[in-house]
């Protein structure tokens, strides 16, 4: 599946998990807002943790190697992101990062079904 789908899936799915959290606990429509965004902060906080042991397990001191050269200019990227599709962070990590802006998205959406 495209990554748009899997983007778009995942926001019904989030908005579905949001709506059996209220009726399950029975609380207001807004506690939704606040319960998408927690997931979606847990989700992003993994995101980051996973890919940050995976690069400290696999790939030894790139993470120490940025911390000590310049911030990179507008046109580069910092020495980790060179990493990108070599293998170094399963795939399921980057699920997790786009699962949690489908999150992100989904709070915008029970947002404006709160407002209508």
């Amino acid at each position: 599946m495209s990554l748009a789908l899997n983007f778009i899936i995942g926001v019904f799915v989030s908005l579905a998990v949001a709506f059996a959290f209220l009726k399950i606990t029975g609380f207001s429509f807004w506690w939704g807002v606040a319960f998408l965004v927690c997931f979606g902060l847990l989700l992003y906080i993994s995101n980051i943790l996973l890919i940050r042991h995976y690069l400290k397990k696999n790939v030894p001191g790139v993470l120490e190697l940025d911390e000590l050269y310049d911030k990179p200019k507008r046109d580069e990227e910092y020495l980790w992101e060179k990493t990108a599709g070599t293998g170094v962070c399963p795939k399921w990590v980057s699920w997790i990062g786009i699962a949690s802006y489908a999150v992100f998205a989904s709070v915008i959406i029970w947002i404006i079904i709160c407002l209508t």
